[in-house]
């Protein structure tokens, strides 16, 4: 799988500028790029975060900088840096890229975020030997959920989203608190859900958000007529 990543990161590098968005003459971010992506191919993951970090600072920025800059960051064990820039991309998001999404999920022990991404890309359709990668990652979570979860988990995840102070991190917490939850039967959806879409509102997720607050709002909660106002104020 290592050298399927590494060709299509070379691939991808050679064309990121070619597609509508070339970078100026006098730019030397298609150097750094490309650089990053050649230490990322000999392994040299610290060299090649350098340069990608060199990238992430110019103006003329790819967009695609994530399939970069978050696989690095994933090799140097630096998860929930990888997970921020996953996250945080406006990219179109591909297979590869996905994938490594998931891992690093799994890796901040967000198992049922992790399940999620790679049932979808199984569903979408994988080469076999990714496809085996996936199943293995499924059929381990499920194991581990094969009995009710603790209520300790939920307060575990909840407790990490509330300590985060980046709204995108905070809510993977938040999200993954939430589903436990529900696995878990400990009855704090209201609860989770209240803190989860303050965090969407603050990233300017509407769409995430709005189907959250709806039933608090609508309920008869702690935090119904704050929804109620939030919901009133989402564009």
């Amino acid at each position: 799988m290592r050298a399927l990543c590494v060709a299509v990161l070379i691939g991808l590098c050679a064309t990121a500028y070619g597609q509508g968005g070339a970078a100026p003459a006098s730019s030397t971010t298609p150097r750094h790029l490309l650089a990053g992506v050649k230490a990322f191919k000999a392994q040299h993951y610290e060299e090649a975060l350098v340069e990608l970090r060199i990238v992430a600072r110019a103006a003329d920025a790819p967009d695609d900088l994530a399939f970069y800059l978050g696989p690095t960051l994933y090799k140097l064990g630096r998860y929930q840096d990888a997970l921020g820039v996953f996250l945080g991309s406006k990219a179109s998001r591909d297979t590869l890229t996905e994938f490594y999404l998931a891992q690093t999920y799994y890796r901040l022990a967000l198992y049922r975020s992790a399940r999620a991404v790679f049932v979808d890309l199984r569903t979408r359709g994988l080469g076999p030997a990714l496809d085996a990668a996936a199943g293995e990652y499924v059929a381990e979570i499920d194991r581990g959920y094969a009995r009710r979860p603790a209520p300790v988990v939920v307060e575990a995840y909840v407790a990490q989203g509330l300590a985060l102070s980046d709204a995108r991190l905070a809510a993977a917490y938040l999200d993954e608190g939430r589903q436990v939850d529900e696995l878990a039967g400990t009855h704090r959806a209201e609860e989770i859900g209240w803190q989860l879409a303050q965090r969407y509102v603050a990233l300017g997720d509407s769409a995430r958000a709005r189907p959250i607050l709806e039933p608090i709002a609508a309920g008869h909660g702690a935090h119904a007529a704050e929804a109620a106002d939030m919901l009133a104020k989402l564009p």
